[in-house]
């Protein structure tokens, strides 16, 4: 049984729990929202995953992971086209997931307004980065978005790695 390379995967699918930075008005509502989770949580309202089992599932297999998902009922949460980034080191983190819509200027507007409301600085890409906590890895679906660049240039790349400790791959470029 091959040894799982990109265990991000696996978070994103069992623990995919996005912050409340895009999405909810308060960490109580993302909790709501959780409320299966009955550990630890980070000040945002996100289940904390304890490093002992992050540090598990770096010896666990896809099939072996798989396993598991199937029994707790997650049949068909599956995202394909991952890539083996470093085959000695398995990527093994809490995943903050972020999902960027196509751009509508009236919604944009909107999603800006009341996200500046809520205290966010800048742009909305960088919202979710800025939740990030150590040893987190950032998982964004861009679905595809190519022009006019990609979703992490210089400066959101070197914000992840400052925020998580992790280094950005942008999978999404042309």
């Amino acid at each position: 049984m091959k040894k799982i390379l990109f265990l991000t995967a696996v978070l994103t699918i069992g623990f995919n729990f996005d912050s409340y930075s895009q999405f909810f008005n308060s960490p109580e509502e993302l909790i709501y929202y959780t409320s299966e989770w009955e550990g630890e949580r980070f000040e945002d309202g996100r289940p904390k995953v304890p490093e002992e089992i992050l540090d598990r599932l770096k010896k666990v297999s896809i099939e072996e992971a798989w396993g598991v998902l199937r029994s707790k009922g997650y049949n068909n949460q599956f995202e394909g086209n991952w890539e083996i980034l470093d085959e000695e080191e398995p990527i093994v983190g809490r995943a903050l997931t972020a999902r960027y819509m196509s751009k509508r200027p009236e919604i944009m507007d909107r999603f800006t307004e009341k996200g500046h409301n809520q205290g966010r600085v800048g742009a909305m890409n960088s919202w979710p980065i800025d939740a990030l906590q150590q040893g987190d890895v950032y998982v964004a679906d861009g679905f595809g978005k190519v022009v006019d660049g990609t979703l992490i240039g210089d400066n959101l790349g070197n914000a992840i790695y400052a925020k998580s400790g992790r280094i950005a791959h942008d999978q999404g470029r042309p």
